[in-house]
C-alpha cells in the first residue's frame, strides 16, 4: 500500500519538528529557566530576584530604552528606503533595477564589521563627509558624527534596507500592474499613482517586513559597539557585560527575557493596529 502525501508529510516533519526541539527551544527554555534560579547559599532556588535586581537598575532600564528607539527608527527608516529601492527594482527600468538588486545582494555578504568600521572611516572627525561640508562651506568645524546614536542608527539602517528591500520585492510584485495603468490613463501623475493607488494597497503587507527590522536590530550588538564608542548603550551589550564579564548568566537570562518581551509587545501593537487599520478600511469599503 503506497502511503498518501499527507501521511509522507508529517514523517517529513518528524526530524524538523526533532532539530526544532533539541536545537532551539531546549535552549530557549533552559535560558529562562536560568533567570529564574539563584544560588541561594549554595543552594539553587526559585526566585524573580534577577528581574526585580534588573528592572531597578537606572542602567538597565535606559539601556531598553535606547534599544526600543534605536529599533523603532531603524525599522520605519529602513520600511521607507526599502519599500522605494523595492519599488525601483520592479515597477522601473530594468537595468537600474538590476543593479540595484545585485548591490543589495552584495551588501548582504558583506561582512557586519567591515561595514561599521567602513561608516567609521566616512563618519569620522577627519572622514570624507565632514571633509566635503567643510569645503562646500556648509560648516567651518568638523562635526562629531560618530560615536552617538545617529552614527549607530546610520549603521543598523544600512544593515536593515538591503533585508526590507528584499522582503518586499514580492509585496509590490504581488499587486497588479492594471491598477497602476488605470489611474494614468485617468490623468493621475506617476507621483500621485504611487502615493493613492499603489502605497494603500501594499503596506499592510509591508508592515511585517518592517517589523523583522525592528526585531532584528533590538539584538545587534557589533555595530553599537563599533559605532557607539561606548556611549550608546543598548540591552545586547548589558548582556555581553553579564555574562561574559560578571559570569552571572541568570541576571544575563533575565535581560534577555526583558528584550524578547519589550520587543514582542512593539509587535504585537503594531500587528495589532494594523489588522484594525484594515477592519476600518473593510467596512468603510462595504
Amino acid at each position: 500500500m503506497i502511503p498518501s502525501t499527507s501521511s509522507l508529510f508529517r514523517l517529513g516533519i518528524i526530524p524538523l519538528a526533532l532539530f526544532f526541539a533539541v536545537f532551539f527551544a531546549y535552549p530557549v527554555l533552559h535560558f529562562l529557566w536560568g533567570s529564574l534560579v539563584v544560588d541561594t547559599g549554595g543552594t539553587p532556588s526559585l526566585s524573580l530576584r534577577n528581574f526585580t535586581d534588573a528592572l531597578g537598575s537606572a542602567a538597565v532600564l535606559r539601556s531598553l530604552s535606547t534599544t526600543l528607539a534605536l529599533s523603532i527608527v531603524t525599522g520605519v527608516v529602513s520600511l521607507l528606503l526599502g519599500y522605494l529601492l523595492a519599488f525601483q527594482v520592479v515597477r522601473r527600468n530594468a537595468v537600474v533595477g538590476r543593479i540595484i538588486f545585485v548591490a543589495a545582494i552584495a551588501s548582504l555578504f558583506t561582512s557586519t564589521i567591515a561595514r561599521a568600521l567602513g561608516w567609521r572611516v566616512l563618519l569620522g572627525f577627519e572622514g570624507p563627509i565632514n571633509d566635503a561640508m567643510i569645503a562646500v562651506g556648509l560648516i567651518s568645524q568638523p562635526l562629531q558624527l560618530i560615536n552617538n546614536f545617529t552614527a549607530v542608527a546610520i549603521g543598523m539602517i544600512h544593515i536593515q534596507v538591503p533585508v526590507v528591500m528584499v522582503g518586499l520585492i514580492p509585496v509590490i510584485e504581488a499587486l497588479p500592474r492594471d491598477f497602476e495603468r488605470a489611474a494614468i490613463g485617468l490623468g493621475a501623475s506617476r507621483w500621485k499613482t504611487f502615493l493613492t493607488v499603489h502605497l494603500p494597497m501594499t503596506w499592510i503587507n509591508a508592515v511585517p517586513v518592517g517589523l523583522i527590522a525592528i526585531m532584528a536590530t533590538a539584538a545587534y550588538f557589533t555595530t553599537p559597539v563599533l559605532l557607539g564608542g561606548g556611549r550608546v548603550d543598548v540591552i545586547a551589550i548589558q548582556i555581553q557585560q553579564a555574562s561574559q564579564v560578571l559570569f552571572d548568566f541568570g541576571y544575563a537570562a533575565a535581560l534577555s527575557v526583558m528584550l524578547v518581551v519589550m520587543i514582542s509587545a512593539v509587535a504585537i501593537l503594531i500587528l495589532l493596529l494594523s489588522h484594525w487599520r484594515r477592519s476600518v478600511r473593510a467596512r468603510g469599503s462595504s
